[in-house]
């Protein structure tokens, strides 16, 4: 059976891309055994459906489509810097949001729902938005994290004024997103 990895996302600013990407820049000398996000491939997740059969594509782009048609932009702000897990060692580097409308997690729920009936997995986690900016890989330099929770995100407004399914491949070694449909919010 033919699998495509998908997600649905949230795509970010360029403006905002670069700021966190600036994270990256300046922690570069400590970061030994991270992985950082390319500014490209930041977004917000708001589905992982990941193996995703290639029978299932068009139900899936009938529940996204759906699914989004009616909701309108979000307005979004940076906030804060973490990590997951919050307990033991960290592997996950974040930037999170602040003040997120309720649309937002309703919008997620509608998704989840949607996408559960058709067969795919809940995870059970509770919707947590946030930008992945790095995976740690191997322990990492023991002033990174704290180093990485002092940053001043230097927080931005900014409107989610679309919704992206993506699916995730490896093209020339990178990992890149492809865009599989696209929805715009309403204004």
């Amino acid at each position: 059976m033919d699998f495509k990895r998908t997600f649905i996302g949230i795509p970010l600013p360029e403006v905002l891309r670069d700021r966190l990407d600036a994270i990256r820049r300046e922690l570069m000398p400590i970061s030994k055994g991270l992985v950082w996000v390319r500014p490209e491939l930041m977004h917000i997740t708001i589905k992982f459906l990941g193996e995703t059969p290639e029978r299932m594509m068009d139900s899936v782009r009938e529940v996204f489509l759906s699914s989004t048609r009616n909701f309108r932009s979000l307005k979004l702000k940076l906030h804060e810097t973490g990590y997951f897990p919050l307990v033991g060692e960290p592997r996950v580097l974040w930037a999170g949001l602040q003040n997120i409308p309720g649309e937002f997690y309703r919008l997620s729920d509608e998704l989840n729902t949607a996408y559960v009936s058709l067969g795919f997995d809940d995870s059970g986690k509770r919707f947590s938005p946030h930008i992945t900016l790095a995976r740690i890989k191997h322990k990492p330099d023991p002033q990174l994290v704290s180093r990485f929770l002092e940053q001043d995100i230097q927080a931005e407004e900014f409107f989610a004024d679309r919704i992206i399914w993506y699916e995730s491949v490896h093209k020339n070694g990178k990992l890149t997103y492809l865009p599989l449909e696209e929805s715009k919010l309403l204004v």
